[in-house]
């Protein structure tokens, strides 16, 4: 059974984008993988810049770092003016390296401030950062204030200060969604006093990710062709930036190798149309004459059109992009969809104030009833943009209609007879579309000839009335990803004058299209658009394995691959049985894994996605030999398992860029250029590297070793042969090979001593537990050291519980949290039982256990969660998700990367056939929400809700008597708004807006969150209850409190206590329970209200979302406002500004009880907000303003 509140309607991708001509050809998809980097001078340079000449010049401070390897640069500047692409234009030197860490300055005036992009190439997104800083010890030096701003410098999205003395200040956000972070960062280091402002950077994370599809309107660089080519540029930004020329320059006593600011640029990189005449050793070459058949060029405003002679030609994407000097600088994307909008007379584009047909490219026209018909039916398109035609003596216009609220919108094309209810349409020349951007929506035709919005390949085209142009007739064939198929082919004739083709689902480094049957003076005029997607070579996980000189015995592990390493803090101490043999072992590399891979990697990707990330040196690369081209049906479809593994390993890093040369503090005589280089074996034998195989034995010492990832374009269709459709990274680890057997020691700590769960009150305790290690003397070794199998501790746990251990629980469920987080590794394998796996030992626990890691430990297992590399809390590189009804603790905060979920689903507790609009509920983590609103919105599952919280003060109204009782009040709730995420631990009361129910799982709705934060659980064994917000007010004038309390283990009160629970979309008086039943029973993730006071007559509380307008409640209200109330205030005539003396968050209503402001203030903040005279409540305080 599927049961709808309200009816989701998604639009067609076709509706999304009309600005600047840009087709989205597809949605962003879920499913991403985020890679953790350091910013740091052990992960990058420093480069310093000729820069203004009152600017500092500090010796080994610069206005760019760059990354060793990642594509990614920090910019500095004194001023916040920005280039077209939306870097720092004015660098100045704010950034540099005192005693191996990286310092940020800002000017010594108050009004010179330090501003700073950090960003990734065009096709990548931030997903999160975390920047922990000191103050600089300089004691003539100022505070700072260090902030991230929106992309003009205009508001603050983050805040810290920076004071004299501070030692670990964070600064940090995480992307919740798919939009609320770029590729580009924007940071401010403010300061009030005319003096320098430092702060140290003792770490600096951020993870990212490369899977933002993004789509290109490619036109050409030059405005006109004097004669025809067989090659024409088309140029993209990459958003990275050209230095420019570098040399050793003084300033200020400062000599270094320095750029010049006044030379930087705007990196571009160049797709290439060509037929094969334009192939020049190997390559494509722009403005080869070859046959001249890209012929002209016409810029029609919207599209630039190229005109082109009957041929077969390619779009290629880029493998380089030319910087100042001739420099290549490597880039990679695949092509994931492709547009090909056709003209056969550019010259009949339609405009506003024109009569024009509406057909549908086969003949028919739209007529008064909106459906296509072989009658030509004429359309007057007036300046002000309404379209109208006749019918009968009728004017019947066009009119775009819109139903249904705020995410739930439907759209339609509808007509009027009423000119002033008709719609404005806008036009690109050859189609018609309502609205702009990304809420336009396209006229089309439908299979059955009518008149809709947003078909794909079906919009309707708009051409003049009283055109006259020749028929000029010609065909346009598009190739599928294999390039030997026709996918598409459209006759351009007068009746199909102009259109689109587009296909979806590539995976390319080209597209193939063929003009045919024109005549010898025509051509075909087309636009090209495409969407993208940046190769991704950068992994998550890795599995080492390793195995006896027989082969008999194989052990494997698996580590995560953060910050370009593998393991904790980079490396790997691999342990072994003592009973292993520990001579001549062969280590090897494998189980290469990201959640992007596409559908040919078998239960690891998808289809949908894209990556094809390989090991260099593994079977297929071997096989390849670096030449795609040579070998296209290996690479389409080749084993994947042969690509995952490798049995040998680099002995030295690869040089991905030369920054090393003329980075802050050197000094030479040559003049450079910043320049990255593309793997290849050829390259790294150049550089001194070797590789090797990996054979350990017992006692050896670390060794480091290199594995080079590589990721490709699947379909290889250009007829080119030297361009290189692939993108690199490297991973180092140091590997050390041990034999020591530790022991488990594990403590148990209590943390409920009940729980309520289904259909039972569970009298016995739950408890968390905690692994340290001794020994083979039975002696405890130091935090961060050894190594425990997963079967040892599930032996262990048995062991424990059954001669009952102090605090060990009555079986394995009641285990709530497994922290391993202070040994050094937590081994198993999936091969060797007794290793035992962590899928062993989870399912054994709680059904909501947590399995907090190591770092650098992990395992593909939801749940599962890892130490930070900065070591302070826990970060997730797995989904978590959290089974309704079942008790939950989580003793440390996690924070999901935005590429992992939390996930809720909140089941049914009462029969399928009873409405539920609304419910409690409390989390652990946070959930974004609308600000404005309160809502939720969750498209993949179907839901939608929003969360209120009980006014916490003038609660009540309309009580009704009945005999002794007040048979029922209303409650006053209030949508939570004005901040973007839900407090977690907090309990809300939700409304259902939109929800799918199925009778299988008995799942009422879904919470699903990218990037949320769970906090710690602020449950004490002897208060599991979580305190809520308190509610005040009368009921028949006697002065009524309740205070909200949710759990996670649920709790059994005594019906006497007079507590409201929630049942029936109403809170319901547990004094109304029969004398068969003495307690409520309360289930986890819910919540309750006890009566704190008064109320004990009353039976039920109903839910109102209106103003209560019973204005008794103010009579009582406190006059005044002290500094233990959290605030100060001042009213003035005609507005209160409130003072904030610790955070907190403000609430102002009126004397009828609505809201009229809401906002989080912290410690020290000030908001002033404009009020007519009256009176009014803050936070339960009253205030009169005059």
């Amino acid at each position: 059974m599927k049961r709808k509140i309200t009816n989701l309607n998604v639009a067609n991708y076709r509706s999304v984008i009309r600005a600047a001509a840009i087709l989205i050809l597809t949605m962003i998809c879920g499913g991403l993988c985020a890679q953790t980097v350091s910013i740091s001078p052990q992960t990058g340079n420093v480069i310093s810049a000729l820069s203004y000449g009152s600017e500092q010049h500090e010796v080994g401070y610069g206005g760019a770092w760059v990354h060793n390897q990642l594509p990614m640069t920090l910019l500095t500047s004194d001023e916040s003016t920005l280039t077209a692409n939306g870097l720092m234009a004015k660098h100045a030197n704010n950034v540099g390296v005192v005693d191996g860490y990286m310092v940020f300055a800002s000017g010594a005036k108050s009004t010179t401030i330090n501003h700073m992009t950090l960003s990734l190439p065009k096709g990548y997104r931030f997903t999160s950062y975390k920047i922990v800083m000191d103050y600089a010890s300089n004691s003539d030096e100022t505070q700072s204030t260090f902030k991230e701003m929106n992309s003009s410098f205009s508001s603050t999205l983050e805040s810290v200060s920076v004071k004299r003395n501070d030692k670990g200040v964070v600064i940090q956000r995480t992307s919740l969604n798919a939009s609320d972070m770029g590729n580009i960062l924007y940071f401010k280091q403010e300061h009030l006093e005319n003096k320098l402002a430092r702060v140290k950077i003792t770490s600096f994370v951020i993870t990212f990710e490369c899977t933002d599809k993004f789509d290109e309107n490619l036109r050409p660089s030059v405005t006109s062709l004097t004669s025809g080519v067989s090659c024409l540029a088309l140029p993209f930004q990459t958003q990275r930036v050209d230095l420019g020329s570098i040399k050793q320059e003084k300033k200020n006593n400062y000599i270094s190798y320095k750029y010049n600011y006044n030379n930087v640029q705007d990196l571009k990189a160049d797709f290439l149309l060509y037929d094969k005449a334009g192939i020049v050793g190997g390559a494509a070459k722009p403005r080869t004459p070859g046959d001249g058949c890209i012929s002209s060029i016409y810029d029609g405003g919207t599209y630039t059109y190229i005109g082109l002679k009957n041929n077969t030609y390619w779009l290629e994407t880029p493998t380089d992009a030319v910087a100042q000097g001739n420099v290549n600088i490597p880039v990679g994307y695949r092509i994931v969809g492709a547009r090909l909008v056709y003209e056969n007379n550019i010259t009949e584009n339609i405009k506003k104030g024109d009569n024009i047909f509406i057909t549908d490219g086969k003949g028919n026209y739209m007529n008064a009833s909106l459906k296509f018909t072989s009658t030509k039916v004429v359309w007057n398109y007036t300046t002000n943009g309404k379209l109208s035609t006749k019918s009968g003596s009728s004017t019947v216009y066009l009119r775009h209609e819109e139903s249904g609220a705020l995410f739930w919108k439907t759209y339609s094309l509808k007509t009027t007879t009423d000119f002033d209810k008709a719609s404005a349409f806008n036009t690109d020349g050859t189609s018609l579309f309502y609205g702009s951007g990304t809420d336009s929506h396209i006229i089309s035709f439908d299979s059955d000839g009518n008149a809709v919005y947003d078909v794909t390949q079906s919009n309707a085209i708009a051409i003049k009335s009283a055109a006259t142009g020749a028929d000029n007739p010609f065909t346009v064939r598009m190739f599928d990803k294999t390039g030997e198929t026709v996918a598409k082919e459209v006759v351009v004739n007068k009746d199909n004058p102009t259109g689109d083709i587009v296909l979806e689902k590539l995976n390319n480094d080209a597209i193939k299209f063929q003009i045919e049957g024109l005549a010898a003076d025509q051509l075909a005029y087309v636009c090209l658009q495409v969407q993208l997607e940046a190769l991704n070579p950068y992994i998550d996980k890795m599995d080492i394995s390793c195995t006896q000189p027989s082969g008999e015995k194989k052990l494997k592990n698996q580590y995560l691959a953060d910050d370009f390493t593998i393991g904790t803090n980079g490396k790997v101490e691999f342990a072994v049985p003592a009973n292993f043999v520990t001579t001549g072992l062969r280590f090897a590399f494998e189980g290469l894994h990201h959640k992007n891979a596409d559908e040919t990697y078998l239960n690891i990707g998808s289809a949908g996605k894209h990556s094809r990330y390989h090991f260099v040196k593994s079977d297929y690369y071997d096989l390849i030999g670096e030449n795609l081209q040579g070998h296209r049906l290996e690479a389409a479809d080749y084993d994947y398992t042969k690509k995952i593994e490798v049995n040998v390993a680099g002995d030295k890093a690869f040089e991905c860029n030369n920054s090393d040369i003329f980075k802050a503090g050197t000094t030479g005589d040559g003049t450079y250029y910043y320049e990255e280089n593309r793997y290849s074996n050829a390259a790294y034998d150049a550089q001194g590297g070797t590789w090797q195989d990996m054979l350990v034995n017992d006692g050896d010492d670390y060794v480091k070793r290199y594995l080079v990832i590589c990721d490709e374009t699947r379909y290889n269709i250009a007829p080119t042969t030297t361009p290189r459709h692939a993108f690199y990274a490297y991973y180092s680890t140091d590997l050390k090979l041990t034999k020591v057997d530790y022991k488990p020691e594990l403590t148990y700590t209590k943390v409920y001593n009940d729980a309520v769960v289904p259909n039972e009150y569970d009298a016995d305790y739950y408890v968390g537990v905690k692994v340290s290690l001794k020994d083979p003397n039975d002696q405890p070794i130091a935090a961060g050291q050894g190594y425990v199998y997963a079967k040892q501790i599930i032996d262990k746990i048995a062991q424990d519980i059954e001669a009952k251990k102090e605090n060990a629980p009555v079986d394995t469920k009641h285990i709530l949290y497994f922290d391993a987080s202070n040994i050094k590794s937590l081994l198993f394998s999936d091969t060797d039982p007794t290793w035992g796996t962590l899928a062993d030992l989870k399912a054994q626990l709680g059904d909501n256990a947590l399995l907090y890691m190591p770092e650098g430990v992990t395992a593909n297992l939801k749940n599962v969660v890892t130490k930070s590399l900065s070591g302070d809390d826990f970060v997730s590189e797995n989904d978590i998700e959290l089974v309704d009804q079942q008790p939950f603790f989580a003793p440390y905060s996690i924070r999901l990367n935005a590429a992992n979920e939390v996930v809720y689903k909140r089941k049914v507790t009462l029969n399928h056939n009873e409405t539920k609009q609304w419910v409690s509920l409390m989390l652990p983590f946070t959930v974004a929400v609308d600000t404005g609103t309160g809502s939720y919105v969750q498209t993949k599952d179907n839901c939608a809700f929003t969360f209120y919280t009980m006014n916490t003060d003038n609660t009540f109204s309309n009580a009704q008597e009945t005999g002794e009782y007040i048979y029922e009040a209303d409650a006053h709730f209030s949508p939570f708004k004005g901040v973007p995420v839900t407090t977690p631990n907090q309990a809300y009361v939700v409304s259902i807006d939109q929800m799918e129910e199925t009778n299988s799982d008995k799942v009422l709705f879904v919470v699903r969150q990218s990037g949320s934060t769970i906090e710690a659980t602020p449950a004490t064994l002897t208060q599991p209850l979580i305190q809520g917000e308190t509610a005040t007010g009368k009921i028949k004038g006697e002065a009524t409190t309740l205070v909200n309390y949710g759990s996670y283990c649920g709790v059994k009160v005594p019906k006497a206590d007079g507590i409201f629970y929630f049942n029936k979309d109403k809170f319901i008086s547990s004094l109304l329970l029969d004398e068969r039943f003495h307690d409520v029973f309360v289930l986890p993730f819910r919540s309750y209200y006890a009566c704190q006071s008064g109320a004990n007559n009353v039976r039920y509380l109903n839910i109102s979302l209106e103003p209560n307008t019973e204005t008794s409640w103010i009579d009582n209200a406190a006059e005044t406002a002290t500094t233990s109330a959290g605030f100060m205030f001042s009213a003035e005539t005609g507005k209160l500004t409130i003072t904030a003396t610790k955070d907190l968050r403000t609430n102002i209503r009126n004397i009828n009880g609505q809201t009229i402001d809401t906002t989080s203030l912290k410690a020290g903040e000030t908001r002033t907000v404009a009020l007519p005279s009256g009176i009014y409540m803050v936070n339960g305080t009253k205030v009169v303003v005059r």
